[in-house]
């Protein structure tokens, strides 16, 4: 059901998940009725002994985590599209509050990847995992900033989405969303309503949910994935130091995400004047929400509820909170950054400082298209590996664990985005657009 058969008033604009994506709790996150995280440490109690008694023959199995990987490295570019394309047409962002909001977004998204890459650097977890020889592989290829400049504007269209650019179908989606806003409010000052625009709008609505759907379909075979990676770990040699580094991998994102929050909270005392202790407070619902769930869309009606226990207005907590599904994912961004350098470090790549930017850059845009259901951060991994020239092929063992930092990361993302709404509400409150 689209969002928009969810209305409960005349008009649209007072439901509360009016310009949210639809996200509900489908039976294929539930295979057999079980959390998808139940399966996944399921795989993983099945996988490490086959791979110890199947030895280098397990490696048969890594068919499978590859198959999943080539299904979400499929779905990345037109997800990142229609997520983007139905953030800006399905809400009406104005004026010096929408300018304020994209403005804290931006700041709270680079800060969550410098603390990221940060503790990476000096925790470097993935040193001694041993994940393979790097001497097989083609190193990163270094860029100067004008030819990344160049490359964020495709040749053509067709060639962004060829080549799964992530940085090109931004701008490109950008572009065309940004019009098609202003199409639409040009024919609203003329006072006429264009059906065409709903139209379009309209199949932006369902083209995100079928997108959704097919994802949920593929995220339901993540346990396959992770049996067929772990096993195939663990048949190697040396294959169970990777999981001694996961380990460093989970303190690095942990302890990211929890500076992170001292950031929200140091925010909110300082630039909008509420207690720390009282935003956790009426933020507990919330967290514990995002913790089981893992879905950031799923918690929004509770967002909105405790937004207003803080007093913040319903236009700009409904505005935040629902752009905030696909524009505010600072856990993401955290997450994705410290695992493309943990990755790099398990392989053996040396990523220099312009090639820690270029990740910046990819992970700001990529943790756009993120959306609002459980791993579906994990869709738009292989896009950053691919800027910077690493192979996905190891990606699958970040499975192993991300079940629990996906929660982890999702609180985070919340959080954020309840502090950037109460930001908003007192820097450009509603009153100020009329």
């Amino acid at each position: 059901m689209p969002p928009s058969d969810l209305d409960r008033d005349d008009d649209p604009e007072l439901d509360p998940l009016h310009g949210a994506p639809h996200i509900e709790d489908e039976p294929e996150s539930r295979p057999g009725g079980l959390p998808l995280y139940v399966w996944v440490l399921i795989a993983v109690a099945v996988a490490a002994p086959l791979g110890m008694v199947w030895g280098e023959g397990a490696q048969a199995l890594q068919i499978i985590p590859d198959l999943v990987m080539r299904a979400l490295t499929a779905l990345a570019a037109p997800l990142v599209v229609l997520a983007i394309l139905y953030a800006i047409v399905a809400n009406d962002i104005r004026g010096r509050q929408g300018g304020v909001m994209m403005l804290l977004y931006l700041v709270n998204t680079l800060v969550a990847m410098v603390i990221g890459l940060v503790l990476s650097n000096l925790i470097r977890p993935g040193v001694g995992a041993a994940l393979g020889d790097v001497a097989a592989s083609q190193p990163p290829v270094k860029k100067t900033v004008a030819e990344l400049l160049t490359e964020m504007i495709p040749r053509s269209v067709g060639e962004a989405f060829a080549t799964n650019n992530i940085a090109q179908l931004v701008v490109l989606t950008l572009a065309m969303g940004i019009g098609l806003v202003q199409i639409r409010n040009a024919h609203r000052a003329e006072g006429r309503e264009s059906r065409a625009v709903e139209t379009v709008v309209d199949l932006f609505s369902i083209g995100f949910e079928l997108m959704m759907k097919v994802l949920l379909w593929v995220i339901a075979l993540v346990p396959l994935a992770v049996l067929g990676i772990v096993a195939a770990q663990v048949g190697r040699k040396e294959g169970m130091q990777v999981f001694a580094s996961l380990i460093w991998l989970i303190v690095a994102v942990v302890l990211g995400l929890c500076l992170q929050v001292c950031w929200y909270l140091l925010q909110m005392g300082i630039f909008a004047r509420t207690s720390p202790a009282r935003f956790l407070r009426s933020a507990a619902d919330v967290m514990a929400n995002t913790f089981s769930t893992a879905s950031t869309a799923a918690t929004i009606p509770i967002t909105l509820g405790s937004l207003g226990r803080l007093g913040v207005s319903r236009q700009s907590s409904q505005l935040c909170a629902c752009i905030g599904t696909n524009f505010n994912n600072d856990g993401t961004a955290l997450y994705q950054a410290t695992a493309v350098l943990f990755m790099a470090q398990a392989l053996g790549y040396d990523l220099g400082i312009a090639d820690q930017v270029v990740v910046m850059l990819t992970t700001l845009v990529a943790s756009v298209g993120a959306g609002g259901i459980p791993s579906g951060s994990f869709v738009t991994m292989p896009l950053i590996f691919a800027a910077v020239r690493m192979p996905p092929d190891k990606i699958p063992i970040l499975l192993t664990i991300d079940w629990f930092l996906d929660r982890c990361r999702t609180t985070s993302n919340v959080l954020g985005d309840m502090t950037v709404a109460v930001l908003v509400d007192k820097i450009a409150p509603p009153e100020a657009e009329e």
